[in-house]
């Protein structure tokens, strides 16, 4: 797809459905990060931004674990993620914009987050865009719920299988040092790694929604056709899960600054 913002287009339904929360521990700890800056120059109510929102998993969670108090707005250029967000907006708002060019002005965001998405940015643009929106003690952060790569036999094969068939696919591709370039941001500071380790369990049925609502997926599924692709990852299931009961190990990754 030559538009990278509408990748998604066609797995609306599998994302919403299968697609993972964020532990309430790590948002506690984002959360704490953001009000620790706190200056009188903020606006009020705080601007907190979710660039990148999808269908507003994490602009939803920023809403929960912030309360109500904050003007919560998640930005999103994937007009099938930006429908399904929208369709569920109680509380939150949404704008159709680009990571790098967002339209809000100077110093008026307390936070700008991004969950799940900073890979399909050019990250040094966000950078900068986010130092312009961020007022002084802000916090940028970057949220990724990461499979564990190294350990699991089922990882292991359920990568391989889009290492195989998904043209281009590297299991590492999202393997960034973020504290290294959110240190070498001019205008940022105090640039720290959270990790918290956790496991999902799923049905073979849920394991495979979720497999499916994957941009990465869909290229192994134009490459074997549907039903080969659902064949394979039940496999995988059925192979490491006889008792159906899928267990996904994930490291959920959080990466903090502060404005300067």
């Amino acid at each position: 797809m030559s538009d990278r913002t509408q990748a998604f287009t066609g797995l609306i339904e599998n994302y919403r459905a299968f697609r993972p929360d964020y532990p309430g521990q790590t948002l506690d700890t984002l959360r704490d990060h953001v009000r620790a800056g706190t200056t009188d120059a903020w606006p009020d109510p705080w601007l907190l931004l979710d660039v990148g929102s999808g269908t507003g998993i994490s602009t939803r969670s920023l809403r929960g674990v912030f309360g109500p108090g904050p003007r919560v707005v998640g930005v999103e250029p994937g007009r099938d993620m930006l429908d399904a967000a929208a369709s569920e907006a109680e509380g939150v708002e949404y704008v159709d914009a680009r990571a790098e060019d967002i339209p809000f002005p100077d110093a008026s965001a307390a936070l700008v987050l991004t969950a799940q998405a900073v890979h399909w940015f050019d990250r040094p643009a966000f950078y900068a865009e986010s130092v312009r929106l961020l007022a002084p003690g802000g916090t940028l952060a970057v949220l990724n719920n990461n499979r564990d790569l190294d350990g699991s036999a089922f990882i292991d094969d359920h990568e391989a299988l889009l290492e195989r068939y998904s043209p281009g696919y590297d299991r590492y591709y999202r393997k960034y040092d973020l504290v290294g370039e959110f240190s070498g941001v001019q205008g940022m500071a105090g640039a720290t790694e959270h990790s918290h380790p956790w496991v999902r369990e799923l049905t073979a049925q849920q394991y495979l929604g979720m497999a499916l609502s994957s941009s990465k997926m869909a290229a192994v599924v134009r490459e074997l056709g549907e039903e080969r692709t659902r064949a394979e990852i039940l496999a995988i299931a059925e192979r490491h899960f006889p008792d159906g009961n899928v267990k996904v190990p994930y490291t959920t990754q959080l990466v903090l600054a502060r404005r300067v």
